[in-house]
């Protein structure tokens, strides 16, 4: 090969596959052209040819200026760079925006859209025709998105209307067709395909919107206004362009109910829009834009995947062929502030899993499709050269030069060769701006949860045993809001990625003592790096630091081989040949090309095909035209949610506008439509559905001394008016009056005084800790509970909870208390009917806690690079652990310990005794990200908070 060959290049062979979409006749954009064409598709042929375009090349070092520039000239603020002349202010063009591209006059966000809906006179006299009042409209709304037709109708046969006013509609039907005259978003249509010369066992059918029109009505959404940027690439587009990076998911789903239908749901958002919106799919950031089928062919099972994958990709053809010609020439497209901007729609991210992936490229399962590696190189530690669009298309013309690709069957024994799938089509091969090995993100949820699974874990079953493992995680002590495997985890042959993810938090320390530290090393170096590339934020130190786990990894692998851990059917493995093993090389890469990968996790699409696919199928009659009953009901959820939200902002007379604010300095609610119905009609957030929004205790909570925690207890204790003899029986501590009394003493001479005054005491069985993330210090995270439950029959020495300390305590180092066991939140009070006011030093709650002494830190443990404590006993009383009291203040975060359980866990323990019963833990840093990113950073300075 020795010229490179581009998509454009391609005298691609003629289109097998056809369709009954009847696109309208388009006319090329450029104004010196105006070239009509009978479709889509040969505009994008006409655009993308070498020779014959009228599109200026990207090679003259921007691509061309939008046509309404063309001989006008653009008002300048003096930061752009950009021309700083203009006719008058009247005449201008554009206006720069300081961190976005240029506004190109007004247009109309979506909101703004529905005031010129035909039906817009009928909602100025009544908000809610057709139906007759808000309550009609509710009534409507709950059996839409509740109920089936059958159900509804039903519903309004019930007796119970004989006595009481029926609603206007009187049937599912007309209730329906109501719902069909709200607002509209992006139509759906439905194409009908056949390839030539094979017959399909069921008609094939596309149920399909336009791509475009579907990031048009998210980019023009005022509800993402406060969450959504508009930063140009400009050394990639024209002057004052704006990039609308499109984000696409698929995978492959299961329908039980419609007798085990398999379908590829194709779902789609822009990047504009903040990852952590995005992230959540109730924030409704992600449209689904097509159900792509996947259909049975009468012809030899030989040809079967072929024809299902070239219709696949012509499917997609079809869906985002607009996107396309708008990624070549930009399209005019209206923000959610009513202004134009002048985008351009390259594809930048494709969430898919790894077969979906395999799919995309048209490449074989024995060849990566991100880099050139192929099967027996997928265990190597050094990343191959990428795996270009134009490596891949110049492998299928080539082939196709010889072969005609409808020649099925030597046209895939040929492609098998190349490790190819015998797509000659790709979907990818026009699209402007979009290179195949960048937008396959590596997918969090399979590349790394999955992979854990099926593989690092099982590794461990093998050298730890299953038996051994599950009666660790039994054990291991219950914290409140963690996972606890009760059963432990070798009975469950499949699992969710949450659980896969709870396994993984303290896999290190259940591990340790019963592997080998050879073993366990290279196990650790995998976990580092997976918490390492889950990282919201990255910096060129950090992505450093990930790659140098796993070359850890790669350099100490071979003990898991000689370990025989991996394992295949009847015999050990001796290689590492494991496709996303290799995956993992392109981390670092594809983070410095698209920033973090957690945004681009499968979590969001997983849940997708559960609210857009299998859910809304149990609402349809289950009859062949099943497909058709779920766009009508995901369209009825979509207009409604939306007309919902508009009919709210013209009761309050509230401008469509989701106009800037001043932000909190501390973010802890991330729904946008809740956020924006906050603002202007607080007493109706009732009426959305939204996540429950976390609550913000920095603002009455109590502060730590650093003021880097908050720290709660309920109004009310779980116990009061208790004496201190009660209370030290209750708990088991016989020196805690003691120890009330030296925390006294370092405060007022006084003691009996105090004691006199506040003679009885409250008691709380646990209380919270509130954070701010280590990552983004604007955001506040959920609170953490801690326990601190008395001996009782469930828990003979108590249910307590461990926590740093920030605090340095007379006659100990610094580095000896930082972390201790809370044994009773309490508080001193007065006698029923008395006046007296706590001091400032009682006036928050007290806690009596046991420390631990660090024995080993993670310099120490080669293997682990854990923590490892010991409990402090007193030097007379060799059982007696030490205590003291301390204010609730001195508390910074909570801590998870892992007992050392050495070789063998003793079978009789239980979750309730374990953490009771030993006296050396490991500090577990994988408990969670943000523990892990606030522990990882103190290995290079020191070994506490």
């Amino acid at each position: 090969m020795e010229d490179e060959i581009l998509a454009d290049n391609i005298p691609w062979p003629q289109q097998i596959i056809s369709d009954n979409a009847r696109d309208p006749a388009v006319t090329c954009p450029n104004l010196d052209c105006q070239q009509h064409f009978p479709s889509i598709y040969d505009l994008l042929a006409h655009l993308n040819h070498p020779t014959e375009t009228c599109w200026p090349s990207r090679s003259q070092g921007h691509m061309a200026k939008p046509p309404t520039l063309c001989g006008a000239h653009r008002y300048h603020d003096g930061q752009s760079g950009a021309d700083d002349t203009m006719e008058n202010e009247s005449n201008r063009t554009a206006r720069y925006h300081p961190l976005s591209g240029y506004v190109y006059g007004d247009g109309q966000n979506i909101f703004q859209q529905i005031q010129n809906d035909e039906h817009e006179p009928k909602w100025a006299k009544n908000l809610y025709w057709p139906f007759c009042d808000c309550g009609e409209w509710s009534l409507g709304k709950f059996l839409v998105e509740t109920m089936t037709q059958t159900e509804i109708d039903r519903f309004l046969k019930l007796s119970w209307f004989n006595v009481k006013d029926k609603p206007s509609f009187s049937s599912a039907r007309e209730l329906l067709s109501w719902m069909d005259l709200l607002p509209a978003g992006p139509k759906w249509s439905i194409t009908q395909f056949e390839v030539q010369g094979y017959t399909a066992a069921a008609p094939i059918h596309l149920i399909w919107r336009d791509g475009l029109e579907v990031v048009k009505s998210l980019f023009g959404n005022p509800i993402f206004a406060q969450n959504m940027s508009f930063d140009p690439l400009q050394d990639q587009l024209p002057e004052g362009a704006t990039i609308m990076p499109i984000i696409a998911a698929s995978d492959k789903t299961f329908t039980r109910q419609t007798g085990g239908l398999e379908m590829h749901p194709l779902f789609l958002t822009i990047g504009n829009i903040d990852s952590d919106i995005r992230m959540k799919a109730t924030s409704h950031a992600w449209r689904c834009v097509a159900y792509v089928p996947i259909p049975k062919f009468e012809t030899h099972s030989d040809y079967h995947t072929i024809l299902k994958l070239r219709v696949w990709h012509k499917c997609i053809d079809l869906v985002f062929a607009s996107l396309k010609v708008a990624a070549k020439v930009g399209e005019f497209i209206p923000d959610p502030f009513g202004e134009l901007r002048y985008c351009f729609t390259p594809l930048v991210a494709w969430i898919a899993d790894l077969p979906e992936q395999l799919m995309i490229t048209s490449v074989s399962k024995n060849a990566s499709p991100i880099t050139l590696a192929t099967h027996k190189q997928f265990g190597d530690a050094n990343r191959f050269d990428p795996r270009t669009a134009e490596h891949t298309l110049e492998l299928l013309y080539i082939l196709s030069q010889s072969v005609d690709p409808w020649n099925l069957d030597r046209f895939q024994k040929k492609a098998k060769e190349l490790l190819l799938l015998g797509v000659h089509l790709p979907f990818w091969r026009d699209w402007p701006l979009t290179q195949v090995f960048i937008f396959l993100v590596p997918e969090i949820l399979h590349t790394l949860h999955k992979f854990f699974f099926d593989h690092l874990l099982q590794w461990c079953k093998e050298v730890v045993r299953s038996d051994e493992l599950d009666a660790r995680y039994k054990s291991h002590h219950k914290r409140i809001g963690v996972c606890h495997f009760s059963s432990g985890i070798s009975h469950v042959a499949q699992m969710t990625g949450r659980e896969h993810r709870d396994i993984q938090h303290i896999i290190i320390a259940m591990i340790s003592g019963a592997a080998p530290p050879e073993f366990v090393r290279p196990i650790r170096a995998l976990i580092d790096f997976m918490y390492q590339a889950q990282n919201p934020i990255h910096t060129e130190s950090s992505i450093e630091a990930m790659q140098v786990s796993l070359n850890e990894f790669h350099d100490c692998k071979v003990v898991i081989l000689e370990a025989e851990a991996r394992r295949g059917k009847s015999s050990a493995k001796e290689d590492f040949y494991i496709p996303k093993l290799e995956l993992l090389l392109s981390f670092a890469e594809a983070i410095r090309n698209n920033g973090g990968l957690v945004q681009f996790t499968a979590d969001v699409s997983e849940r997708l095909l559960i609210t857009h696919c299998k859910s809304p199928f149990t609402r349809t009659s289950k009859q062949k035209d099943f497909g058709e009953q779920i766009v009508r009901i995901l369209d009825h959820e979509e207009w409604m949610r939306q007309f919902d939200l508009y009919l709210l902002l013209r009761q309050h007379n509230q401008a469509l506008i989701n106009a800037v604010v001043d932000e909190d300095e501390e973010v802890y609610a991330t729904d946008p439509t809740m956020a924006w119905v906050s603002r202007v009609a607080p007493d109706e957030q009732h009426h959305f559905s939204a996540p429950r929004p976390i609550c913000n205790h920095f603002t009455k909570g109590i502060l730590s001394d650093s003021a880097n925690a908050a720290l709660t207890v309920t109004c009310a204790p779980d116990s009061s008016n208790l004496s201190w003899p009660d209370v030290m029986h209750i708990y088991g501590l016989p020196d805690l009056h003691h120890k009330v009394t030296e925390y006294i003493q370092r405060h007022t001479d006084d003691v009996e005084g105090c004691f006199w005054m506040f003679s009885t005491v409250k008691i709380w069985s646990k209380f919270h800790i509130q954070l701010h993330s280590t990552f983004r210090p604007s955001i506040i995270m959920p609170s953490q509970a801690v326990q601190a439950e008395p001996p009782s029959d469930t828990f003979p020495s108590g249910n307590c909870d461990a926590i740093f300390l920030d605090t340095v305590h007379e006659g100990v180092g610094t580095r000896a208390f930082s972390v201790a066991q809370v044994r009773i939140v309490f508080q001193l009070a007065p006698p029923q009917r008395s006046t007296a006011k706590l001091p400032d030093f009682l006036l928050h709650p007290l806690l009596y806690v046991q420390p631990f002494r660090i024995v080993t830190t993670p310099d120490d443990l080669e293997d682990t690079q854990l923590w490892k404590l010991e409990r402090v006993y007193a030097a007379a009383q060799p059982k007696t652990r030490t205590g003291f009291v301390i204010p609730i203040t001195e508390v910074t975060h909570t801590a998870e310990l892992v007992p050392v359980y050495g070789e063998k866990v003793d079978r009789s323990l239980t979750s309730a005794t374990s953490q009771e019963h030993y006296d050396h833990f490991y500090l577990n840093r994988y408990a969670d990200k943000e523990m892990y990113n606030a522990l990882h950073e103190s290995l290079d300075t020191e070994y506490t908070l």
